[in-house]
C-alpha cells in the first residue's frame, strides 16, 4: 500500500538520521491565502476561492506543505507523525505536509514552498513549455489549476487538452476553450486512456486520490507528471516526475 510504503520511507529518513529518539517538535499550522501565494494578478485559483487551504509543518528550521480541504493544527513529535492512521484526509494532509519539511531538513536543496506572487504564472508557462517539447498529441490534466491550464492551452492548442476536476462549481464550464470534465473514477480512467501524457496535481498525495492515479499510469502506460509542493518530498522517496520550478 502506498501510505504505508510513505510511512516506511518516513521513519527511515528520520532513523537515519538519528531524528525519532530526539526530543524534537513537529507543529503545522493553516496558512492564510496571502501566506501561502501573497498577491498574483489572477484571483481564480482555488487556495483564493477558500476551497483549499494550505497547511505548513515546520521541523528544527524546514518546512513542508500540503493542500487540503481538511487542514489541523498539531504540536507532537515525530513519532506521533508515523503512528497516524492516515485513514483520513486530515491524517494524510498533516503527514504529508510533515514529511515534505523533514525531507527538507535532510534535503536541503528539495523545494517544499509554495511559490508567490507572480511564481505561479511563471512556473505554469514553463511547465506547458517542458510538456509541449516532449512532443504528446494529446494532454489530460487532473484537478483545474487555472494558470496551468491557461498557459497548456495556448502551448498545445486548446482541442489538444483535457481537464478534469471534482469541484462541482467547474463541472462542465468551459476554461479558456477547455470543457472541464467530472473527475470521477469514470471519467479518471478515460482520461488516461485518451491522452499521450497525464499532467497531475501533487495535492492528489494529500486527498488519498494518489494511489488510483498511479495505477492507471501503469495500466495504461501512460506518462504521468506531477506538479505543485505538496508531492515534493514523495516525489524525491518514490522517484516520480514532478514539475515546479518557482517553488522555494
Amino acid at each position: 500500500m502506498l501510505y504505508e510504503e510513505l510511512r516506511n520511507a518516513f521513519i527511515k529518513i528520520a532513523g537515519d538520521h538519528g531524528l525519532l529518539d530526539k526530543a524534537v517538535v513537529i507543529e503545522s499550522s493553516v496558512l492564510t491565502p496571502a501566506e501561502a501565494i501573497g498577491s498574483p494578478n489572477r484571483k481564480d485559483f482555488p487556495l483564493q476561492k477558500g476551497k483549499e487551504f494550505l497547511m505548513q509543518a515546520e521541523f528544527m528550521g524546514s518546512k513542508g506543505q500540503a493542500y487540503t480541504d481538511s487542514p489541523s493544527r498539531f504540536r507532537g513529535s515525530l513519532q506521533e507523525i508515523a503512528d497516524l492512521k492516515l485513514t483520513s484526509p486530515g491524517q494524510k494532509a498533516l503527514f504529508i505536509a510533515a514529511l515534505n519539511a523533514v525531507a527538507r531538513h535532510v534535503h536541503p536543496d528539495l523545494r517544499t514552498l509554495h511559490c508567490k506572487d507572480e511564481g505561479p504564472e511563471r512556473c505554469a508557462k514553463k511547465i506547458a513549455e517542458y510538456v509541449r517539447d516532449l512532443g504528446p498529441q494529446s494532454v489530460g490534466m487532473i484537478s483545474l489549476q487555472p494558470a496551468i491550464l491557461e498557459a497548456l492551452a495556448g502551448a498545445m492548442g486548446k482541442d489538444r487538452v483535457r481537464c478534469i476536476d471534482r469541484d462541482e462549481e467547474n463541472r462542465g464550464q468551459v476554461k479558456y476553450g477547455i470543457s472541464i470534465e467530472w473527475g470521477d473514477d469514470p471519467g479518471l480512467k478515460h482520461l488516461f486512456e485518451k491522452s499521450d501524457l497525464v499532467l497531475a496535481t501533487g495535492s492528489s498525495v494529500a486527498n488519498g486520490s494518489l494511489p488510483g492515479i498511479l495505477s492507471l499510469s501503469s495500466d495504461t502506460g501512460t506518462p504521468l507528471y506531477f506538479y505543485g509542493t505538496s508531492i515534493a518530498g514523495t516525489a524525491r522517496l518514490l522517484g516520480l516526475n514532478h514539475l515546479c520550478y518557482e517553488s522555494r
